[in-house]
């Protein structure tokens, strides 16, 4: 028996699942619900994402799922997550191009994801920015740092967005962090998690 009929076939993600991830709460929902709802999208994007061969238009749907800002930001943080984890399947398949149109809408969509500072967005889009430039030599180092820096220092940011970018400074041993991340710590009024972070990414290195 030839052995290449073991080999998974990767197809597109089948009509019913799309539209499970697209469809949205009535207006009426409830809080609970809609939050049920996001839960269940993500739980369905990980199913989608284990599977032995991956949709070929898996990027693709998580992107226009991030993208569309009709969906509430819980759904949306969710794509922006996948969108990392996604890449990160490739690379550890080795099948992840970053010279690819489906790499290159990725990166896109994630650098814009890490703009939406306001919200917890972003702190999806710095995690996974920093996993990914690991392995993306497309994606600027530099730049990334910056815009933790930016964040972090930023008191009109949200929480979450500015404990991820605090967190990922230690991490990725920005330098130019330090006093930015000193400040807040000394900051009395800034949110215990902050400080946390902050106090974590100046404690040495082992």
């Amino acid at each position: 028996m030839n052995s290449s009929s073991h080999v998974p076939v990767a197809t597109k993600i089948p009509e019913e699942m799309v539209s499970a991830l697209v469809s949205q709460p009535s207006d009426d929902s409830s809080a609970q619900e809609r939050g049920q709802a996001a839960s269940d999208k993500n739980q369905l994007m990980d199913e989608l994402l284990a599977l032995p061969a991956i949709p070929t238009d898996y990027g693709e749907t998580m992107v226009a799922l991030y993208r569309d800002k009709a969906h509430d930001d819980i759904t949306r943080d969710f794509a922006v997550q996948h969108i990392g984890l996604y890449s990160q399947a490739l690379n550890r398949s080795g099948t992840y191009d970053p010279d690819s149109d489906d790499a290159r809408q990725c990166r896109d969509a994630l650098l814009a994801a890490a703009a939406e500072t306001r919200t917890v967005i972003a702190a999806a889009a710095f995690r996974a920015l920093s996993d990914v430039s690991a392995f993306d030599p497309h994606i600027d180092g530099k730049r990334l740092d910056a815009m933790l820096v930016s964040c972090a220092s930023d008191t009109e940011a949200a929480p979450a967005a500015r404990v991820m970018a605090a967190q990922l400074c230690g991490e990725r041993g920005v330098v130019s962090s330090r006093a930015m991340l000193e400040e807040v710590l000394s900051d009395a009024a800034a949110p215990a998690p902050l400080r946390r972070a902050a106090q974590w990414s100046l404690s040495p290195r082992r």
